[in-house]
């Protein structure tokens, strides 16, 4: 594995272990598809199940694998811990693609997305059925209408886990996110859109096989959902 690789995958797990085998089986042959040079950063969350063991034996055979590991500290730190590992200087990649490890959704897009990427700066697949509930569904319509306001209007799913980023402007708008972001996701469609860059939108089906979960409004997404929208205000008064 080349120590600059062209594209890095990045992949938060937490207590994942029943989704991960397939998650890879799926999706690795999308990313060689692409005859680039490629490396997945998966960063596990403090899992409190076996996530974490099969992740460092499925590595230890596949040197595209880089396994990571952080004490629990939510989603958004996770992704943000593999976004700055691949954006490094020495080591970072061109390109950076970030989905979750839930396996949700359908690999198809991700080729349109590669495809296109050459005229764009941030190449994001929208999802069709979020599988939410309502009370998830107004939570997400206030995060796109805050970022809508105080932004613009680019892009309607800003925290879709489905995106592939140029490295180097990545890297510029990782300078200005919070390392708690509880959605840097959010964040950096925001930045993307206020700084005007080019900007690819597609969408993304649920897969078809497997099972799928629904989004729901716990404590935790609440708390979050409120925390997310202070930030947004406070990241646009800083930019």
């Amino acid at each position: 594995m080349p120590s600059k690789p062209v594209l890095a995958i990045i992949i938060p797990v937490y207590n994942e272990a029943a989704n991960l085998p397939a998650l890879l089986r799926d999706w690795q042959p999308v990313f060689a598809a692409t005859g680039a040079s490629y490396r997945v950063i998966l960063i596990d969350d403090g899992s409190g199940d076996d996530s974490l063991r099969l992740l460092q034996t499925m590595a230890a055979g596949d040197p595209t694998l880089e396994v990571h590991t952080q004490p629990n500290a939510g989603h958004g730190p996770a992704i943000l811990n593999g976004y700055h590992r691949a954006v490094d200087p020495t080591t970072g990649a061109d390109w950076v693609f970030q989905i979750d490890s839930d396996h949700q959704l359908d690999t198809t897009a991700f080729a349109l997305l590669w495809a296109n990427r050459m005229e764009y700066d941030l190449l994001i697949a929208q999802r069709l059925d979020k599988n939410a509930t309502r009370g998830r569904q107004r939570i997400s319509a206030i995060s796109r209408a805050i970022v809508r306001l105080l932004f613009g209007n680019a892009v309607s799913d800003v925290n879709s886990p489905y995106r592939l980023m140029r490295a180097a402007h990545l890297g510029q708008a990782l300078v200005k996110v919070p390392k708690d972001s509880f959605a840097p996701n959010i964040l950096l469609t925001a930045w993307f859109v206020r700084k005007k860059s080019r900007i690819f939108t597609t969408t993304t089906q649920n897969r078809k096989e497997g099972s799928l979960r629904q989004s729901k409004v716990s404590r935790h997404i609440f708390r979050g959902a409120w925390q997310s929208a202070l930030q947004t205000l406070l990241f646009r008064i800083r930019l």
